[in-house]
């Protein structure tokens, strides 16, 4: 036992120094590892805070945001919108909220009959969408019909015309100034055309329309020439 003891400890001799550390080596990496410490709390804190002001914002931030109420166009043909009398006089916004009558859309935009609700005898509006604001709108009405332009390109424009189609299941005829026909949507004893003719507007030429209404027995009801 005494011999293997000494060999342990000869062998013990010859192995090199033992660690001895360096006091300030081990303050430097005392003080580092607080450093990297603090950092990393620091940052998880300005990820948290920028998180919760991302929130602030999108819950909180009205600047610049469309006014509560205000119609937002869901389709870019219908970024301009009118609404006039039978006179022609303009009407206010607020003439989109009144009961909607008749409608009619499509991809140039859009035409709708509207009138105020829960009255005996309502005022009607008159309604278009369209792309951009036209020049030159025509406006009033001629033998019951009232008439609308709508600019689509250089060579196209949209008609629309509004009139008076009293009883039931009657079939208006619509001809426009390009010599087309086609038949307008009638119901509530009204009715709206829509067409696509293939000339610009405003384009130095006055629009015209001549509509027929026939009743349910085929028999011409009315006439009436914009």
């Amino acid at each position: 036992m005494t011999r293997e003891l000494k060999n342990l400890m000869d062998r013990a001799t010859d192995r090199p120094d033992l660690f001895i550390p360096d006091p300030a080596k081990l303050v430097s990496a005392g003080r580092r590892r607080v450093r990297n410490r603090r950092l990393a709390g620091s940052l998880a804190t300005l990820v948290m805070l920028f998180a919760g002001v991302t929130v602030a914002i999108d819950l909180q931030d009205t600047q610049g945001a469309e006014p509560a109420g205000t119609p937002t166009p869901s389709r870019p043909q219908d970024a301009y919108k009118l609404c006039t009398t039978s006179n022609g006089t303009a009407l206010a916004d607020e003439a989109w909220s009144w009961d909607e009558v008749l409608a009619s859309t499509d991809e140039y935009g859009s035409a709708s009959i509207r009138k105020t609700p829960g009255k005996e005898y309502p005022m009607y509006a008159f309604c278009i969408t369209q792309r951009v604001r036209a020049t030159s709108v025509p406006t009033g009405g001629r033998g019951g019909i009232l008439l609308r332009k709508s600019p689509i390109d250089r060579t196209r424009s949209v008609t629309t015309v509004f009139g008076r189609a009293y009883g039931e299941q009657m079939r208006v005829l619509v001809d426009t100034g390009d010599r087309k026909s086609g038949e307008g949507v009638a119901r509530s004893d009204f009715f709206v055309y829509r067409h696509v003719e293939l000339r610009p507007w405003p384009g130095g030429w006055k629009p015209t329309a001549t509509v027929r209404i026939y009743d349910a027995n085929g028999h011409l009801d009315a006439f009436g020439k914009w």
